[in-house]
């Protein structure tokens, strides 16, 4: 697993690639991060929480950037397939 994480580290030099962006709710987006965390075995390190206005006013395109709206909605603003495929595959439940 240790392998597979360094392999991983140079694609987040700069940036980490899942962003989990909220309108106003931080506790419901710390819950996502540690569902991420605790669920799929995503380490910490590869997931940043953004605050924005409005999730319909992003722009940049990210690996996978999920915005968490007001009313509670999840939604995928951004994903990369190929990323998601290729190195999000090992930090599956078992």
């Amino acid at each position: 697993m240790k392998f597979v994480i360094s392999l991983l580290l140079p694609l987040t030099v700069g940036a980490n690639p899942i962003n989990i962006i909220h309108e106003n709710s931080h506790e419901l987006a710390v819950i996502y991060k540690t569902i991420l965390e605790n669920e799929y075995f995503v380490p910490s390190e590869l997931i940043t929480l953004k605050k924005t206005k409005e999730c319909s006013v992003i722009k940049k395109k990210g690996k996978l950037d999920l915005c968490l709206k007001n009313n509670g909605d999840l939604i995928v603003v951004s994903v990369d397939r190929e990323f998601i495929n290729d190195s999000l595959k090992v930090f599956q439940t078992p």
